[in-house]
C-alpha cells in the first residue's frame, strides 16, 4: 500500500506532510487530555506518565534502529548487486568472441539491448514490463548459447560463456528478489507507526499534566521523527525518491559495449586502409 502512495513526487510530499500532521494532532490531542484530567490527577501520577514517556521513547528508538539497520542493509544489496551485474554482463560480452561468428554477432546485439534494457526503468518507472522483457532477451540469450554448444560441445570456451550468461541470468533474479520480495516486514512497519502514535499522544498528555509545553521543541520532535519514519518508508521502496542507487556501473558497460560496437561496424569509425 505503502508503494502506491509513494509512487510519484507528490504523493511523496503528501505523505510527508499527512504523517506530520497526523502526529502534530496527536501531540495536540493528548496536551488538551492533560489540560483536562490535570486537576484531577494526583502528583504521583503525573510523574508515572513520564516515565512511560521516556519507555515509550526508548521503544521507538529500538524499533527505528531495527527497521533502519533492515532498509539500509537492503539498499546497500542492491547496490552491489548493480556493480556485480555490470561486471557480469560486461564478462559475457567479452566471452561472446569466444562463439561462432553467427552467433557471436547475434549475442552481443541482444547484450547491448539488454543492458539498455536493464537501465530503461530509471526512466519509465515501467519496473514490470522491463522485467519481462529482461527474461524474453536472456531466453533468446541462451538459444544462441545452445546453439553454439551444439555446434562444438566439447568447446571449453564456448563453456566459459555458457557460464558467464548463467551468471547474468542469475544475477537478474537476484536484482529481482531484492527488490521486490525483500523488504521491511509489513507488521513491523505498522507496529513503528503504532508505537510512535502513543509516544507523540503520551507526550502530549505530560505536557498537558504539567500545564505547560515548548511549542517549538514540540514540533522539532515530531518534524525529526516524521523525517526518520519517511527515510525508512523510502530505503524500503523498489524506486526510491530520497535514496537511488547509482547505476553508473550500468552506465559504464553501456558505453563500453556500445563504443565496441560501432568500432567493429563497417560504418563505425574504424581505421580506414589507404587507397594508395
Amino acid at each position: 500500500m505503502i508503494d502506491r502512495i509513494l509512487s510519484s513526487e507528490t504523493h511523496w510530499w503528501f505523505f510527508f506532510a499527512g504523517t506530520l500532521v497526523f502526529f502534530l494532532l496527536i501531540v495536540e490531542a493528548g496536551y488538551r487530555v492533560g489540560r483536562w484530567r490535570r486537576e484531577r490527577t494526583h502528583p504521583e501520577q503525573k510523574s508515572q506518565t513520564g516515565t512511560i514517556l521516556a519507555a515509550l521513547l526508548a521503544l521507538l528508538g529500538f524499533l527505528l534502529a531495527i527497521s533502519f539497520g533492515i532498509a539500509a542493509d537492503r539498499f546497500a544489496q542492491r547496490k552491489a548487486l548493480v556493480l556485480q551485474e555490470a561486471n557480469d554482463i560486461g564478462t559475457t560480452f567479452l566471452r561472446t568472441n569466444f562463439l561462432p561468428e553467427a552467433q557471436n554477432n547475434a549475442s552481443k546485439e541482444l547484450l547491448a539491448a539488454y543492458v539498455d534494457l536493464r537501465l530503461r526503468p530509471l526512466e519509465t518507472g515501467d519496473l514490470d514490463r522491463a522485467i519481462g522483457e529482461s527474461a524474453v532477451i536472456q531466453n533468446q540469450l541462451w538459444e544462441q548459447a545452445t546453439i553454439a554448444a551444439a555446434a562444438h560441445p566439447r568447446s571449453v570456451p564456448v563453456g566459459l560463456y555458457i557460464d558467464s550468461l548463467n551468471d547474468v541470468i542469475d544475477r537478474h533474479e537476484e536484482r529481482v528478489t531484492v527488490a521486490i520480495h525483500y523488504h521491511i516486514p509489513p507488521s513491523l512497519i505498522w507496529t513503528l507507526y503504532l508505537v510512535t502514535l502513543l509516544s507523540m499522544l503520551v507526550m502530549g498528555l505530560n505536557f498537558g499534566l504539567a500545564g505547560t509545553r515548548n511549542m517549538l521543541a514540540s514540533v522539532a520532535l515530531v518534524v525529526a521523527f516524521a523525517a526518520v519514519l519517511l527515510l525508512i518508508v523510502d530505503l524500503d521502496q523498489v524506486q526510491q525518491r530520497l535514496f537511488t542507487v547509482s547505476q553508473s556501473p550500468l552506465e559504464d558497460t553501456q558505453a563500453t559495449i556500445q563504443k565496441t560496437l560501432q568500432e567493429a561496424s563497417p560504418v563505425g569509425g574504424g581505421p580506414q586502409e589507404s587507397g594508395e
